[in-house]
């Protein structure tokens, strides 16, 4: 396996495959957990993320004028290396351990889908919009934002927020849940 990486990163090397212009459309989606790995590691919230770094209404990574990526450098590289989400990982490094960003991103699609589910079901009732399960405008805003909705949930709570990542993402995830019941 270890010769088959080298190999496979040499010639991505010698294509001129890496981060930056040469990256593959440079249109990187975040999931909720990715967002607030990176928020994290700047050391910013992730509503900050979203209006600094993300394309308007997406959850998409903005690119700068000349299409590379807002984190890319090229006196360093990849300013989020650390906290670099899944698409990235995978491009030159399909071997490095995805296991938390997949079982996260399952955990996302989970809600996600009942969230669809129940729209659809809210969209079929002859009342619109009667029984909305969420107070969220727009889930893809509202989904991404982890911080402020940990925020608001530990707060009705009477909690401290946790500085602890994985225990955030635990609570966000039983926000969202708690607002399809």
């Amino acid at each position: 396996m270890t010769d088959f990486m080298e190999e496979y990163r040499r010639r991505a090397a010698e294509a001129g495959a890496g981060c930056g212009p040469q990256c593959p459309g440079n249109r990187i989606p975040l999931t909720p957990y990715e967002t607030a790995r990176i928020a994290s590691g700047l050391g910013i919230t992730t509503g900050e993320l979203l209006r600094r770094y993300m394309a308007t209404g997406s959850a998409i990574l903005d690119v700068k004028e000349d299409g590379t990526c807002v984190f890319h450098s090229d006196e360093e590289g990849c300013e989020v290396h650390q906290d670099r989400p899944l698409a990235c990982r995978s491009f030159l490094e399909p071997a490095d351990t995805p296991g938390r960003f997949v079982e996260r991103a399952r955990q996302y699609r989970e809600i996600l889908q009942a969230w669809r589910r129940a729209s659809m079901a809210r969209d079929a009732s002859p009342v619109a919009g009667a029984g909305t399960p969420h107070h969220a405008p727009e889930l893809g805003t509202w989904i991404l934002d982890v911080d402020s909705l940990v925020a608001e949930r530990c707060a009705e709570r009477g909690m401290p927020i946790p500085r602890d990542l994985e225990a955030r993402i635990d609570i966000h995830l039983a926000a969202l849940r708690s607002a399809l019941e």
